[in-house]
């Protein structure tokens, strides 16, 4: 088997993600760092997490030309009216709508992604009442016997799109039916230039010139955060998020690891419903802080990160909205922006529905879940149904 290393998860507490590093979180200590970018080891199988190479097999119910670049002035025109799913009620044709780059209900089975293409051990698409809309969904399914036998497992269908563009919305809907660990990190959306690979770079910063990536993860509590990988992401060595020897909160290690960007407000998603989550991002433009992440929960707006908003304090490589309470906390500034990219031909290219569990880290998440009272199961199971992908605003089923 070959293994390749990738993100690692920014924990979000000590209870969620285990042992601690060597951060001190008190808040009299002037070298206090902040224990939602703790570190641990990350080691995807690239046997079952494929590698985005940008340029796929186009979505059979899309109707799109096969084709690797894209025109910004047809890629992002605005909508004639309304979201997609208003013009489009039950998503029924919304694969013939110019700007949607994918779609799977799954009705019609496997097919559409890059891969898999068929049933693998963890992924199957399932036909029965739980389906979201119609009568078929996917299930991925990892349990805990699986862990034990193998340390790291990555279920993960993905998508390279057949053009590539500069903003994107991703729409899909999620189920989680039993008490489990969630995943160690969720699913990813990769940006490049044809031949970058977003896969195998953990603890690494990507060229502004060449790529960047994020993960859309699930904490230990229910509630969601970005994971970013950029050029001028922040490292989690020094509490201003530079790798200077020396500096205040000094761990005495370089490491760059995903910044997290937790909205401070959230409702945990209830187990066993159906979840509409809806992620955009937007590609800077080259030279300026002007790129973005944001993603909506069932339409209500959650995290919305763009150049001014919102007022938040940078801790090592965490995004503290609101500010923070650590003794090595600044007040809340506004937040930069994103500065995604330094060529014009770094683009959204793929999406991977991936859910990524260690063994480790699924063990000390089980724990803490005992530890509230909380029957666990040993299926850790996800369900997925109505996944869309466009370059304009989706919106929830209508």
């Amino acid at each position: 088997m070959t293994l390749r290393t990738v993100t690692v998860i920014g924990c979000l507490s000590i209870a969620a993600c285990g042992a601690p590093n060597t951060q001190d979180a008190s808040a009299t200590d002037t070298s206090a760092t902040d224990s939602s970018s703790m570190v641990g080891a990350d080691v995807r199988d690239s046997s079952v997490a494929p590698v985005d190479s940008g340029s796929g097999p186009s979505d059979s119910g899309s109707n799109r030309p096969d084709s690797a670049t894209v025109d910004a002035s047809t890629a992002d025109a605005p909508s004639p009216s309304g979201t997609l799913s208003e013009r489009y009620p039950g998503d029924r044709d919304i694969a013939r709508a110019s700007s949607v780059l994918f779609h799977d209900d799954f009705e019609s089975g496997w097919g559409r992604w890059t891969a898999p293409r068929a049933d693998t051990r963890y992924l199957r698409v399932e036909q029965d009442a739980r389906a979201h809309a119609g009568m078929r969904y996917l299930r991925s399914t990892v349990t805990r016997a699986d862990l034990q036998e193998t340390q790291y497992i990555s279920a993960s269908p993905y998508f390279n799109f057949s053009r590539r563009v500069d903003r994107m919305y991703w729409r899909f809907y999620a189920r989680f039916p039993n008490v489990a660990p969630n995943p160690h990190h969720w699913v990813r959306v990769a940006a490049g230039t044809p031949d970058f690979n977003s896969s195998g770079l953990a603890n690494t910063v990507p060229a502004g010139d060449r790529g960047f990536w994020f993960d859309f993860d699930i904490t230990n509590d229910n509630v969601f955060n970005f994971y970013v990988y950029w050029h001028r992401m922040r490292s989690g060595r020094c509490n201003d998020g530079s790798a200077t020897p020396g500096c205040a909160g000094d761990q005495g290690t370089t490491y760059y690891y995903g910044n997290v960007f937790q909205p401070r407000t959230q409702t945990p998603y209830e187990r066993d419903r159906w979840v509409c989550i809806e992620i955009a991002a937007r590609a800077n433009t080259v030279g300026s802080n002007d790129g973005s992440l944001t993603y909506w929960i069932n339409d209500r707006l959650v995290g919305d990160y763009a150049m001014g908003r919102p007022n938040g304090t940078w801790l090592r490589a965490s995004f503290h909205e609101g500010g923070c309470t650590f003794s090595a906390c600044t007040p809340p500034v506004p937040f930069e922006g994103f500065n995604f990219r330094t060529n014009a031909d770094v683009l959204f290219k793929s999406i991977f529905l991936d859910a990524y569990y260690q063994r480790d880290t699924s063990e000390q998440k089980r724990m803490e879940l005992i530890s509230r009272g909380l029957t666990v199961s040993d299926e850790q199971t996800i369900l997925y149904d109505d996944v869309v992908v466009a370059t304009e605003r989706i919106g929830c089923q209508r």
